[in-house]
């Protein structure tokens, strides 16, 4: 959140064995989620019309306990003899309005369509830190929350209005054509507009095959356009989102009435594509809409329902990106992956989840000499209600349950150091879910 370092672990050599880059950061955050939805649906408001609507609000707080320890006492040749320390802070608040209609009074045509309204807020921007944007000493701890050339990050909001239709067309016994376009407006970048559009064979009784494009894009977060006086990266308010062109064949097999074959093949372009890219000047990258990718790859799954009371599914996921200008691979992201789960019904109305995700090896991009970050394995743990007590259910999971060291690639920017042991992902776990349907 705006701070110019990171936890830090034993890094590897270009040999393979590992070394120390620094003692661990310290600190904590107390955070703090609240998430309300409502939803009403209208049945037959006019033949074959259906519509529903839909309001949810969602905040979301993050506010340190105590002072960040980011670098540890007598960093950067001992100017900073009480530790590089900072401390950000915020608060959001979001509420999303939707209404969504399906019509069906067409021969042979099946029509989607809504509307909706998006606004985020982020407020409370706050901040304590003992250095400035160049990594010179504060000295004490100062709380910058109110000043504007130190901070974080401004306060800013964002609106987004959009549409989107989308129609079925069952042109033929066993063909389908589906179609759509939505619109979106963001009232901090502009417009975009993104089409879609399947071809649905039954090829036989049991094989279905799939022709699938699509267009899709990814606004720029607010971190992303904003973040501001920081050493390390700085927003850009320029940004334009990323998309994203897809194009997919998929087979769908169900060759008995307890197992399914699935597998797909895609390619796909992105444009447009964000990432921090090193800028001259105190502050080491910039947010910039920079380079072209393109991938390919591919995915394997199966479900098998091994007992009346017990289903098993599992996946296997290839893919591969390069960067359009140099044809070099990017990195960054896992070449493989793999997922198993296991559902058992113990009871009627209890059932239990166990779910183990591989994620391979992540090479760097090109330039960065760091070696690849480690590939890992977490496992879950879910037991969940079904009808438990009048509309009440409670869900209550392990995420993580062995604690496995996870991480993201971090960014490189030469010559200034990399923030050490990437980006730490969520550890051991425990969440407590309940949900009342009226």
């Amino acid at each position: 959140m705006g701070l110019p370092g990171g936890p830090t672990r034993p890094e590897k050599s270009r040999n393979g064995h590992r070394t120390r880059t620094g003692a661990r950061p310290r600190g904590q955050y107390e955070s703090q989620r609240i998430n309300l939805d409502y939803s009403y649906h209208w049945l037959e408001i006019v033949d074959g019309l259906d519509v529903e609507s839909r309001i949810s609000y969602f905040n979301f707080t993050q506010e340190p306990e105590n002072d960040i320890v980011l670098y540890p006492p007598g960093a950067f040749n001992g100017a900073f003899p009480d530790g590089f320390l900072g401390s950000p802070g915020y608060k959001e608040q979001q509420v999303r309005l939707d209404l969504n209609s399906i019509y069906s009074n067409v021969e042979d045509h099946r029509i989607l369509s809504g509307i909706g309204a998006f606004w985020a807020d982020l407020y409370d921007v706050s901040e304590s830190k003992n250095f400035n944007t160049d990594f010179s000493p504060k000295g004490e701890v100062v709380d910058v929350s109110d000043d504007p050339n130190q901070v974080w990050m401004p306060e800013e909001d964002r609106k987004n209005y959009y549409a989107f239709v989308q129609d079925e067309w069952q042109f033929a016994q066993n063909w389908q054509l589906v179609s759509g376009l939505r619109y979106d407006y963001y009232a901090d970048f502009g417009e975009t507009v993104n089409p879609r559009a399947a071809l649905v064979w039954a090829t036989t009784d049991n094989l279905t095959t799939k022709l699938l494009y699509g267009r899709a894009f990814r606004a720029p977060s607010l971190n992303e356009q904003y973040v501001a006086n920081n050493p390390i990266l700085v927003g850009n308010d320029e940004l334009d989102p990323e998309t994203i062109d897809t194009l997919e064949l998929a087979l769908a097999y169900q060759a008995s009435s307890r197992l399914y074959y699935g597998v797909n093949v895609f390619y796909y372009e992105i444009d447009d594509l964000i990432n921090a890219e090193p800028i001259a000047g105190p502050v080491a990258t910039q947010y910039k809409n920079s380079g072209k990718r393109k991938g390919h790859g591919g995915e394997l799954e199966v479900t098998y329902q091994l007992l009346d009371n017990l289903n098993l599914a599992a996946n296997y996921a290839y893919q591969t990106a390069e960067d359009q200008e140099t044809n070099e691979s990017v990195g960054q992201a896992p070449n493989h992956q793999a997922y198993a789960r296991a559902e058992w019904q113990v009871v009627p109305t209890w059932a239990v989840n166990t779910q183990v995700n591989y994620v391979g090896e992540q090479k760097r991009s090109a330039g960065d000499p760091r070696a690849p970050v480690d590939d890992y394995t977490t496992v879950d743990f879910t037991a969940r209600t079904q009808g438990l007590w009048r509309g009440f259910d409670i869900a209550m999971s392990v995420r993580n349950a062995f604690n496995a060291d996870v991480r993201a690639p971090s960014p490189y920017a030469d010559p200034r150091p990399a923030i050490p042991g990437d980006f730490p992902l969520p550890g051991r776990s425990a969440y407590v879910e309940a949900l009342y349907q009226f």
